[in-house]
């Protein structure tokens, strides 16, 4: 009998997806890969707002920011010095529950297609089971995590671009600027290159959940995806 505890999924989902795959069916908790990387979020933003040169990276992301250019140079001082009075720690502890929030409506919103096409398609896949396989597909992102730790610890992160925080970003593999970057380039700016693992094993997963073709699988997976750039790409366009 395989074992079904989160221990042995949790080693399973990176050695041998189609071991876990099962146990996440049968036994739906997304509660440890959630918190791994809710935790793993909020300990880098913490860690990065104390050591970045605070006032520096305030500036820096007021000019990229919208409007930013608009701003004088006493405004964005004196924005500057407001948010210099604010704790990092607090800063930190903000930026990643709303992190969190960000991710766990994305996980939701996922969750709710894939359950409105098992409706269609009557697999008997239910939303819980939805929500929990998308959570421990994601676990990849504790690479980025991990890399970002030791971005923080071997380069000089008083002047790191939040942008460049997480090497394996597509932002920084790509050298895009948050400066003038269209809204694709913004939101590639935010992935990384462990988005690409959690999306072949949503593909896999999808597949041994419902018993579809790998084809079908991946245009399902792919579906919300290729939706987003595109009606991205049609506002930048406008």
């Amino acid at each position: 009998m395989a074992d079904s505890s989160s221990g042995s999924v949790l080693v399973n989902i990176f050695t041998s997806p189609s071991a876990a795959f099962p146990v996440i069916k049968a036994r739906p908790s997304p509660w440890l890969p959630l918190l791994l990387l809710i935790v793993g979020t909020f300990a880098v933003q913490i860690t990065y707002l104390q050591v970045v040169d605070f006032p520096w990276l305030m500036d820096q992301q007021l000019q990229a920011g919208p409007g930013g250019g608009q701003l004088t140079d006493e405004q964005r001082r004196q924005t500057v010095d407001t948010m210099s009075q604010i704790p990092p720690t607090v800063l930190g502890a903000a930026q990643g529950a709303s992190g969190a929030i960000v991710v766990l409506v994305i996980y939701a919103l996922v969750a709710l297609y894939y359950t409105a096409v098992s409706a269609v398609t009557r697999d008997g896949v239910k939303y819980k089971q939805w929500f929990a396989l998308i959570a421990w597909c994601s676990l990849p992102a504790i690479f980025g995590i991990i890399a970002s730790f030791v971005n923080l610890y071997v380069s000089d992160a008083r002047f790191l671009p939040a942008t460049r925080l997480n090497p394996l970003s597509f932002g920084s593999l790509l050298n895009l600027e948050p400066q003038g970057a269209t809204v694709v380039e913004t939101i590639l700016m935010g992935l990384d290159v462990t988005v690409l693992w959690a999306t072949v094993l949503q593909i896999l997963g999808y597949q041994a959940f419902t018993q579809s073709s790998i084809v079908k699988s991946t245009i399902v997976v792919l579906g919300p995806l290729g939706a987003i750039v595109l009606i991205s790409a049609i506002f930048a366009a406008l």
